[in-house]
């Protein structure tokens, strides 16, 4: 995923790389992306670039990311330790640097949501994001 922020006239843009998924699964997330939350927890909504149903971004300075139609994370299992149901949705973590990338696994579209290391209380984002998951993906 590549993020950068770019500013204007308008204010900040946050640049993210759309991932490539099938047309049915476009469609998917589309209506994912009408359920999400304009504030998450505090944050509010981000401008991005490109404009695509499968991203959403909330907050600037360290933004929380969703990407809507990405692949099942390379070394996903249900049995991992990674693992964790929060509300219906199963999440599978991963621990970057900078970042924790957090995967709800599901039959039709996998969502991901990238949130920065300094958020403490991650749960909350789960609990938020994975009501809207529950509602628009099986």
């Amino acid at each position: 995923m590549t993020l950068a922020a770019a500013t204007g006239c308008g204010g900040s843009v946050l640049r993210v790389t759309p991932p490539s998924p099938p047309n049915a699964v476009v469609a998917i997330c589309a209506r994912l992306n009408d359920r999400l939350p304009n504030l998450l927890e505090h944050l509010q909504s981000q401008l991005t670039s490109p404009r695509s149903p499968l991203v959403h971004a909330w907050g600037s300075a360290h933004p929380v990311v969703l990407r809507c139609g990405v692949p099942t994370p390379a070394g996903y299992s249900a049995n991992s330790p990674s693992t964790a149901q929060v509300n219906d949705v199963t999440w599978f973590q991963q621990i970057e640097r900078d970042r924790v990338v957090w995967t709800a696994i599901r039959k039709t579209a996998d969502v991901e949501l990238s949130v920065p290391t300094s958020y403490r209380g991650q749960g909350a984002f789960l609990v938020d994001i994975g009501a809207a998951i529950s509602a628009t993906i099986s």
